[in-house]
């Protein structure tokens, strides 16, 4: 993978943990979306995000 697209991956994960580490009070004072909690919503996103350029680098060696 190109380091420019897995910088931006990485940066998406800095970005996603940096708002669920806000809380769930991260949009407009109190008010939340409708849905799942930013938290709950945030923290796999980020990991998903973290993960995915060694997962695919690990993948093109392997195959």
């Amino acid at each position: 993978m190109d380091p420019k697209i897995s910088f931006f991956f990485y940066l998406g994960a800095v970005i996603a943990f940096a708002i669920a580490a806000a809380g769930p009070a991260w949009k407009h004072g109190l008010r939340t979306r409708r849905g799942g909690e930013p938290t709950l919503v945030l923290v796999p996103l980020g990991l998903a995000l973290a993960v995915f350029p060694t997962m695919w680098t690990v993948a093109t060696i392997a195959w």
